[in-house]
């Protein structure tokens, strides 16, 4: 974006809604975080659960235990926030989600290792997964400088209207828009979109290219949706 009296760049404020546990979000994030590297972006995270867009617990206990356990990361990036300011979510977000995600990470080959299996044998390997996820969080606050206590958020249901909060702060200008997942992105306070869904995060100025497509996109008011028609490959968040 440019400011036209000053001839300068300014940078735009993108804001990008997360959850430590969905890689597909984590792949946007990198891909942001490379693209204000060659273009003019400031970028700030929100946390929201994918857990509380799932709905209730299903018939299963599978489902149930997942949803019980999918909230504790997020969770703690709600009470970092709370008792640390906002500018300290961003930090542990990243902390977090980088030993889900990359590589040797809690979630390495979840993808490969679920493939095939029925819905209620993928959620008991995730679960299963996430009973192991506070020592985890607490590496990523101890990277960050944040006490250990506040790993303790992630049994605790008294941060969930926060979560909720900050999912309701996605901005809609009035629209009934039905966001059910992770990554959404609003730039210059513009309405949320869902997306872009990256298989790996480009570098360089492949990131800033991808970045121009996306904001005229966005900018675009009769813009509505595009999607591929092809399955959804596998995420290669450590590529």
């Amino acid at each position: 974006m440019t400011d036209r009296t000053h001839g300068t760049e300014v940078a735009e404020e993108v804001t990008l809604w997360v959850d430590p546990v969905c890689a597909w979000t984590w792949i946007t994030y990198k891909w942001l975080r490379e693209a204000a590297s060659v273009r003019p972006l400031s970028l700030s995270v929100r946390p929201t659960g994918l857990g509380y867009l799932q709905g209730a617990p299903g018939l299963d206990k599978e489902h149930a235990r997942f949803l019980e356990l999918a909230p504790g990361p997020v969770r703690v990036l709600a009470a970092a926030g709370a008792g640390y300011g906002a500018q300290a979510i961003g930090p542990l977000y990243e902390a977090v989600a980088r030993r889900f995600h990359e590589a040797g990470g809690l979630y390495e080959g979840l993808y490969e290792r679920v493939r095939g299996l029925s819905v209620e044998a993928k959620r008991d390997v995730q679960a299963s997964l996430l009973e192991q996820a506070r020592d985890v969080v607490r590496d990523a606050l101890a990277e960050c400088g944040l006490p250990a206590r506040l790993a303790t958020a992630m049994g605790s249901a008294e941060w969930d209207e926060d979560l909720r909060t900050a999912h309701a702060s996605i901005p809609r200008d009035g629209l009934e828009l039905e966001v059910i997942g992770v990554p959404v992105i609003s730039v210059g306070g513009r309405v949320g979109v869902f997306g872009p869904v990256l298989r790996s995060a480009p570098a360089g100025e492949r990131a800033g290219a991808l970045w121009d497509g996306f904001a005229a996109l966005i900018r675009e008011d009769a813009f509505l949706e595009v999607r591929r028609v092809t399955p959804r490959p596998v995420p290669a968040p450590a590529g």
